[in-house]
């Protein structure tokens, strides 16, 4: 009997999986037709029913059963829709459609039917309408990328189905409404990214207690209101934590220096206050921190130079003040690349020994022919940096999606800061953006400028500095943006190289100045001097003039009126004890004065 099924049964089992792989054929068969353009021509040379659907570019099959497994389209550039037949792969595990040009609502037919569906990453097309339900049916997931679409609507309640998703990206979308709370107890999340949306409400006090494993959080560019809960500090595997640009108020938690393993912080563009938590120091692999645009209200957090892998401190728009004391420790700020202090309330002079610290920016990096960004690695895994970073380079306010790591920057501009331009500033030969405009600075620009080869813009407007432009300058070949407004510079504007493309506006504001690009020649006068207002030159001549003519003529008055009364009275005795005792004193003084050089002879 057995002998007998055997053959039934094989033969069986072999035409339900033909007509399984038909199916799946079907399915991509359907998904192709939906492709309007297909620019590397993979799916038209390669899809044909010629060929075995697990040969298919893409297109992973199990070995077993020689059913669709895994579909990779990523980075094709394809244009279309998707349509529901996707969802009769039902085996499916991995769908990659990523970095497409897909424009459809995602139909929530697709995963009515896709039980075994592990990671689905849709990131980066035109995928719209909202989120559909259907999806999370799907309760093996462990991958969900949705970002960089324009889906909207709420996140559906239904997400916390997904008890076994580990890395959850919805950012760069219009979707709105709160976290719901269902989120909350997907504690295998690893990754949560809610950025760029437009999600809004109070984070929940208790948000983060069950969500212990994440080490990635962006809830940046969103309108979070309320404070920072501390329950968020429990996630002590935290590498890059990610607030900014909301509407968060009150102060950071001293918790925070729970989160030893953070390596960005980015909070922003809030409207946080008070004191810079000294508590971060704890934090060791600090590489980025981000405090721009809010209201804190401190002096130089000195106990930064403890963080000895700090390479971007952004302070931009708050209320620090006061001065910034040189650093204690040599080793301190070494690798610092990125500073940004500006528009705050800082004064005094500009700190020297801070500047001597910086050997990143001193040595520079090795010159590779590919650029290079910053990152990290968790779990072996290459993360980029890719949170919102944003600094003023030449004159605009620019927004860095990924850190070259090549870029440094150092912006004091905007506070009151007094004094000479340190020379040292000279020494930090890979510095490509230089900013200390709109402070009090005097003296002149410091011709050790000259070696800084890699500039690319340099502002020092709106201070008070003099003398000449170093003629060195010119030998900055890289240098695109340069503002030397409204100071006290004089003399003929060197020429040459970039000095060649720079305008008026460069210029402006400097009296004495002359030669190209300014309307006003110097003529044959090669040492020229500050030019003086015109009212100053005409008073004080006349000054001059006056007080030569009232000495000259108090001096006449005074001879006659002496004279008269000698004449008259002959030899009037209170005049000559008035002479004699002058001449006595010259005496006695010019005695002393011998007798104290003969002692030190």
């Amino acid at each position: 009997m057995v002998v007998v099924l055997l053959p039934t049964f094989v033969a069986t089992l072999s035409m339900d999986s033909s007509n399984n792989i038909t199916t799946d054929q079907l399915a991509l068969l359907s998904l192709k037709s939906h492709i309007t353009n297909d620019p590397q021509n993979l799916l038209a040379s390669n899809w044909s029913t010629a060929t075995s659907v697990c040969n298919w570019n893409g297109v992973t099959c199990g070995s077993r059963h020689r059913r669709v497994t895994s579909l990779n389209l990523s980075y094709m550039g394809l244009t279309g829709t998707l349509q529901p037949h996707l969802g009769d792969l039902s085996n499916l595990k991995y769908l990659y459609l990523d970095q497409n040009q897909l424009s459809c609502n995602l139909p929530s037919e697709i995963f009515d039917h896709l039980p075994k569906l592990q990671e689905l990453d849709l990131s980066s097309n035109n995928i719209s309408g909202r989120i559909p339900n259907a999806l999370f049916k799907c309760k093996e997931l462990t991958l969900l990328y949705l970002n960089n679409n324009s889906l909207e609507g709420n996140v559906p309640i239904e997400i916390g189905n997904l008890t076994m998703l580990n890395w959850l990206y919805l950012q760069e979308n219009n979707l709105k409404g709160s976290i719901p709370s269902s989120m909350f107890n997907l504690s295998l999340l690893q990754q949560l990214g809610l950025g760029s949306n437009i999600i809004s409400g109070d984070l929940s006090s208790h948000m983060f207690d069950l969500l212990s494993q994440l080490w990635f959080i962006d809830l940046g560019e969103n309108q979070f209101s309320g404070i920072i809960p501390t329950s968020l500090f429990k996630c002590k595997e935290l590498v890059t934590l990610a607030l900014h640009y909301n509407q968060l108020e009150g102060t950071i938690p001293l918790e925070v220096g729970n989160l030893t393993s953070l390596e960005l912080f980015y909070i922003n563009k809030n409207n946080l206050t008070g004191l810079m938590p000294q508590s971060l120091v704890n934090c060791k692999d600090i590489e980025v921190l981000d405090f721009g645009f809010n209201k804190f209200n401190d002096t130089f957090p000195t106990w930064l130079e403890n963080l000895k892998n700090l390479q971007i401190l952004l302070l931009r728009s708050n209320r620090f003040y006061g001065h910034i004391a040189n650093p204690k420790m040599a080793s301190s700020f070494s690798h610092l690349r990125i500073i940004d202090l500006s528009d705050n309330d800082f004064s005094g002079c500009l700190p020297m020994k801070f500047f001597e610290n910086l050997q990143s920016i001193i040595n520079g990096v090795e010159k590779k022919r590919e650029a290079e960004y910053m990152s990290y690695e968790v779990s072996n895994m290459v993360t980029y940096y890719e949170e919102a970073l944003f600094v003023t380079i030449k004159r605009l306010k620019t927004k860095l999606t990924k850190i070259s790591t090549s870029l440094t920057v150092v912006d004091f501009s905007s506070n009151r800061f007094n004094g000479k331009i340190p020379v040292i500033l000279g020494e930090l030969g890979s510095l490509k953006v230089l900013n200390l405009s709109h402070n009090s600075l005097t003296g002149p620009i410091p011709s050790s400028f000259s070696n800084l080869s890699e500039l690319e813009s340099l502002d020092l407007s709106s201070n008070k500095l003099e003398g000449r432009i170093p003629p060195q300058l010119v030998n900055l070949y890289f240098l695109e943006v340069l503002d030397l407004s409204w100071n006290n510079l004089v003399g003929l504007i060197p020429r040459g190289n970039q000095f060649d493309t720079f305008t008026n506006s460069s210029f402006n504001g400097n009296l004495g100045l002359c030669g190209f690009p300014l309307t006003k020649d110097c003529g044959d006068d090669q040492d020229l001097n500050p030019i003086p207002k015109q009212y100053d030159d005409t008073r004080r001549e006349l000054n001059w003039k006056f007080s030569i003519l009232m000495g000259y003529g108090c001096g006449v008055a005074f001879g006659l009126f002496m004279g008269y009364i000698v004449f008259k009275s002959g030899k009037p005795l209170w005049l000559i004890q008035i002479i004699e005792g002058v001449q006595q004193k010259y005496v006695e003084r010019k005695i002393q004065l011998n007798a104290g050089s003969k002692k030190y002879s």
